[in-house]
């Protein structure tokens, strides 16, 4: 039988050998099945102190829901890592673990799990969002998604919209989301990169981006998040400092920007230069970022509904024959129109109640 071996990209620098995955894994599997096991036993528990705690403080139960939340996040996480475990089972022994027929159902498998915590969300916190323009989601592919950054659920939200309209994904993500035991097992049995985010060696990390926007199909989308890290004014600042001593052209665009972060257009130049996929601006607002329990309560339940915004520029439309200062200003120009729509809708969604 002939051998299918994983895409010839590779998924990090460093944290995917066989050792590094394996010094992860053996902490991080047998915490989540621990964890896991605890919090199903003590749940009976922990959910009458947390109603009682939420009736003393005559709050709309955030601790309770927060507690069912956690539950069903935990039995999601389990539920990924041992069906990802059955299909090992299944592909390995054949050496097809990295064929097609292996990467669809490791897909599907992502998908499930994206949307059963956005259906748990749902029923717990209060998670829900509308979307205008997801027609540009219903036409064949390929595609590269650009995705603002907003909060930390970003790559969740996003999995779960696209993965709805049967996009098969490929995520550029950070090495922080490998100490997740599920995204770390599914994650490298499907196209994903996980970007070293200190990384000294830039030239390489965007190759091994780049690698990634090969080969992608008609069913396929390729997901980055070109701001690189969540907004905040300090980021902002520095942001527009750096790039008034390695690209002052940008600097009044940048200096425009009011509630996103400009593009650090070098990944994202990467993956244009390596696939001709129309290009999909994901843009959303409702969720805030959150540092803090004591934030998280107070969030909870979720009181606006997330909305989502998405358009679509087909690949035609950017020219060939473009520079890539061309198309950095052709960037910057769409991620403008991000900007006014967050400051937009950032303050409706400030005033507006969830009915």
């Amino acid at each position: 039988m002939a051998k299918h071996n994983l895409s010839p990209h590779t998924f990090s620098a460093g944290k995917s050998t066989r050792s590094a995955k394996w010094q992860r894994r053996s902490k991080s599997v047998p915490a989540l099945f621990t964890a896991f096991i605890a919090f199903w036993l003590l749940l009976p528990i922990l959910l009458v102190l947390a109603f009682l705690f939420d009736l003393l403080k005559r709050k709309p139960f955030p601790n309770t829901r927060l507690t069912l939340f956690g539950a069903w996040w935990l039995a999601m996480e389990v539920l990924g890592v041992t069906v990802a475990f059955l299909l090992w089972l299944i592909f390995a022994p054949f050496n097809c673990l990295g064929g097609p027929t292996s990467q669809r159902w490791h897909s599907l498998l992502q998908s499930c799990w994206a949307r059963g915590l956005a259906v748990g969300g749902k029923h717990t916190i209060g998670l829900q969002w509308h979307v205008d323009g997801v027609e540009c989601l219903r036409q064949t592919g390929p595609l590269i998604v650009l995705a603002r950054h907003g909060s930390q659920g970003d790559a969740l939200l996003t999995a779960a919209l696209l993965s709805a309209e049967g996009w098969r994904l490929r995520f550029i993500l950070k090495q922080q989301l490998l100490g997740d035991p599920c995204l770390d097992i599914v994650g490298h049995r499907i196209p994903n990169y996980f970007v070293d985010r200190d990384s000294l060696d830039n030239k390489n990390e965007l190759q091994n981006i780049s690698e990634l926007a090969t080969g992608l199909a008609e069913d396929e989308a390729l997901v980055i998040f070109p701001e690189g890290t969540r907004f905040s004014d300090k980021k902002l600042s520095r942001a527009v400092t750096a790039l008034s001593k390695t690209a002052p052209s940008r600097v009044q665009a940048a200096q425009s920007l009011t509630s996103v972060l400009p593009i650090r257009t070098a990944g994202t130049l990467a993956v244009l230069a390596k696939s001709s996929a129309d290009v999909v601006i994901l843009n959303h607002v409702g969720i805030r970022d959150i540092s803090s329990v004591k934030e998280l309560q107070a969030s909870v339940p979720l009181p606006t509904m997330l909305k989502f915004r998405l358009w679509r520029t087909p690949r035609a439309e950017l020219s060939t024959e473009w520079t890539e200062d061309q198309t950095v200003q052709w960037l910057d120009s769409q991620w403008a129109i991000v900007d006014d729509w967050v400051s937009a809708n950032e303050q409706s969604a400030s005033s507006e109640t969830r009915h």
